[in-house]
């Protein structure tokens, strides 16, 4: 998509601008393996949550929605004035919902950049991008077969608002 080409562009001139920084004697090597602060570099993000009531379900459900993630990216990043930068990592859930006890966070940061037209105060309706990958979401082959057993939350939050598990798994990538 797009967005990977841009991320992957991005992420080879942060590489070079940190290798130009190493020959400057201005930083470490070990500066240009760290992992990319992601939840510090955005402000806005989605936030979903895939939920489960057993092993079984939430594999194939978990599954279901991975494979279908590639919507959401396709279909937000045709919406003017967005930038979007999904984490491809899943935040293991086990033991922070009572209710839920199998699960897992993913996050799709949104920026809203002055170059790319967006402005102070400008409301965006996420709903076009996200109606499509509900709707076939909502098309698993198997929800009659587990139903009330899986759950998909899907919410739009400030930075100031991210769950404590992603806030706690970023911290240690960056002690690694």
């Amino acid at each position: 998509t797009e967005t990977t080409k841009r991320i992957l562009l991005e992420e080879f001139r942060r590489g070079y601008e940190m290798v130009k920084n190493v020959e400057a004697a201005k930083a470490e090597w070990s500066e240009v393996s760290e992992p990319f602060p992601y939840f510090t570099a955005f402000r806005h993000f989605l936030w979903l949550e895939i939920l489960a009531k057993s092993e079984e379900v939430y594999q194939r459900f978990n599954g279901w929605v991975g494979s279908k993630m590639r919507i959401p990216t396709k279909q937000l990043e045709a919406i003017p004035s967005l930038t979007i930068h999904p984490n491809p990592e899943q935040y293991d859930l086990r033991g922070c919902d009572a209710e839920w006890p199998l699960g897992c966070g993913m996050f799709i940061a949104l920026a809203f950049y002055k170059a790319n037209g967006a402005f102070v105060g400008q409301q965006f309706d996420l709903r076009p991008g996200l109606s499509p990958f509900l709707d076939v979401i909502n098309q698993w082959g198997e929800k009659d077969l587990y139903a009330g057993q899986f759950l998909l939350r899907l919410k739009q939050i400030p930075g100031t608002e991210l769950p404590q598990y992603a806030l706690v798994a970023e911290e240690q990538k960056q002690r690694l």
